[in-house]
């Protein structure tokens, strides 16, 4: 199914509730309708943040989950049954998770575009050592959002998918150096620097330079480790990054405890 660019769309709103190792989470909101990227933090938390950042929990109509990995699926099945909504996935996530019977699990695979009410989400591949990962493109008409963490390499797929987006989450994980030199043990760090790990600062940025030109306005840094990077590091090579492709994004870091800041999309903004 192909995306329809609806030249009325709604606006839409998008927040990162949390982000990090310790649990992740997104809310992407329009027309009465709210969907959940990852459900990686207690459903207590999402609750409470979806109110802190002006959702309504009961316009949630679904979670779309790009793996199995506890920290993006942790709060997930406690939210669904909270809430009463679907879970898309990819049928790799599905297996890996063992969701219970009850809940229902909806199939979702690269390449898809599902309406979940006034929204349309869609999917594509990611490298990553999941099951079946995937990455999302969610909005209204020309309203997008991506979705790009959890990767160990840059794939031409994704920057095209980014490109379309007005507003992405896109991985900072780690400064190499010190992952290189810290305390991970060796098969940890070998793990995060394969092609199916996590996104450096260095290619997080030499991603976001590719999108000079683009539809994109504001970048969330995200997913970035608390004992492999440092704020600094990741502004430094965001910034670079632009000065490199001569352009310019509204950024923000995406916090582990807290909620980011609303991003507004829509007309004339």
């Amino acid at each position: 199914m192909s995306w329809t660019v609806d030249l009325f769309a709604r606006d839409v709103r998008f927040a990162v509730l949390g982000s990090g190792s310790r649990g992740n989470c997104a809310v992407v909101w329009s027309g009465g309708t709210a969907v959940l990227v990852d459900c990686g933090l207690p459903a207590r938390r999402v609750l409470a943040d979806l109110e802190r950042v002006g959702v309504d929990a009961g316009t949630v109509a679904g979670i779309v989950l790009t793996h199995e990995h506890g920290d993006h699926v942790g709060g997930a099945e406690a939210v669904a049954r909270k809430l009463g909504v679907p879970v898309w996935c990819s049928d790799g996530t599905r297996v890996a998770v063992r969701f219970r019977d009850e809940l229902e699990v909806r199939r979702i695979v690269a390449g898809d575009t599902v309406v979940i009410g006034a929204l349309c989400v869609e999917a594509f591949r990611v490298p990553h050592d999941g099951a079946e990962p995937l990455g999302f493109v969610v909005g209204a008409g020309v309203h997008r959002v991506g979705f790009a963490t959890d990767m160990g390499s840059v794939k031409l797929g994704v920057v095209r998918k980014l490109r379309t987006c007005r507003a992405i989450l896109l991985e900072f994980n780690h400064d190499e150096h010190m992952l290189r030199f810290g305390e991970y043990p060796p098969s940890l760090k070998e793990r995060v620097l394969s092609d199916l790990g996590h996104l450096s600062n260095r290619q997080a940025g030499e991603l976001l330079a590719r999108l000079a030109g683009s539809r994109v306005e504001h970048v969330v840094l995200g997913h970035v480790s608390h004992e492999n990077n440092r704020r600094d590091l990741v502004l430094g090579a965001a910034r670079a990054a632009m000065e490199a492709g001569d352009f310019e994004v509204s950024l923000a870091i995406a916090e582990q405890d807290s909620p980011s800041a609303v991003i507004h999309l829509h007309d004339g903004a």
